[in-house]
């Protein structure tokens, strides 16, 4: 349970995790439509780690609670030759990562060994050292500075992941995917999802593969009318072996959720 105030008004959240073929689900679902309370659902799946050892690629998606924010507004340089003039999809960051040095979200980097920005993955030193020390092909890593206004920027000991590599097109055997939603230019960002998420790829796409890698598709909310001050961009998801997962776990690293793709025929 958390207490939140929003607008004035005081709410109390609880928050109930039921396994999907728990008998109680639909009790509780319909004591919520009785009383006439506001609640929302969401699904997941959940791996272990045999399946997650298993598994050709990884994709990593923040849950939101480590997220810190940054990017364009706060003078992140990117190359917006090749981006969709509709969405953003294909700008290519071309300077050090710049987080709101002023924002309140800073201090998830005090809370978590590794926090996201927009889908971005930023580590701390150690981390970064045990990710450098892998010889992950597909890896290097960015500096990271903190942007105040009418200051200087602060460099940070943080470190920005960055992959060289980009996976093709997701197969469309992928399930919880709102293709209708891409942007209708591009086809490759805007999209929406709905949980449980399951990726899929061909073989033949993971050709080339490295232990560390972007998705092509940009999932989430977009604000852009060409001017990188004002633009919301969440990124593509990072796609990794388990040998990246391995790390991460080993490291206590919270805050995340590891999906293992399928590997599914050519259509």
């Amino acid at each position: 349970m958390s207490d939140i105030e929003w607008n004035g008004t005081l709410s109390v959240f609880v928050y109930v995790t039921l396994d999907v073929e728990d008998p109680r689900l639909a009790l509780l679902q319909k004591l919520l439509l009785a009383y006439k309370v506001k609640w929302s659902e969401d699904r997941w799946d959940e791996y272990t780690d045999e399946e997650y050892e298993a598994a050709p690629l990884i994709v990593v998606e923040a849950l939101g609670e480590n997220h810190v924010v940054g990017g364009p507004r706060f003078y992140t340089e990117y190359d917006l030759s090749n981006a969709c003039p509709a969405c953003g999809a294909g700008m290519r960051q071309t300077g050090a990562y710049m987080l709101d040095g002023a924002g309140p979200s800073m201090i998830g980097l005090g809370q978590f060994r590794a926090v996201s920005s927009y889908s971005e993955l930023i580590v701390d030193q150690p981390l970064a050292e045990a990710l450098a020390r892998a010889n992950l092909s597909g890896l290097s890593l960015r500096s990271v500075y903190a942007y105040q206004p009418n200051e200087a920027p602060i460099e940070l000991i943080w470190k920005q992941l960055w992959a060289s590599h980009t996976l093709p097109p997701m197969s469309p055997r992928s399930t919880g995917i709102d293709f209708d939603s891409a942007c209708k230019t591009c086809r490759r960002g805007k999209i929406d999802s709905t949980s449980p998420v399951r990726f899929a790829y061909r073989a033949k796409d993971l050709e080339g593969a490295q232990d560390v890698n972007r998705m092509w598709e940009r999932f989430g909310y977009v604000r852009w009318n060409g001017d990188l001050k004002t633009a919301v961009l969440w990124q593509p998801y990072f796609i990794v072996t388990p040998k990246v997962w391995r790390i991460f776990r080993d490291a206590g690293v919270t805050g995340f959720q590891w999906l293992p793709i399928r590997v599914v025929d050519d259509e």
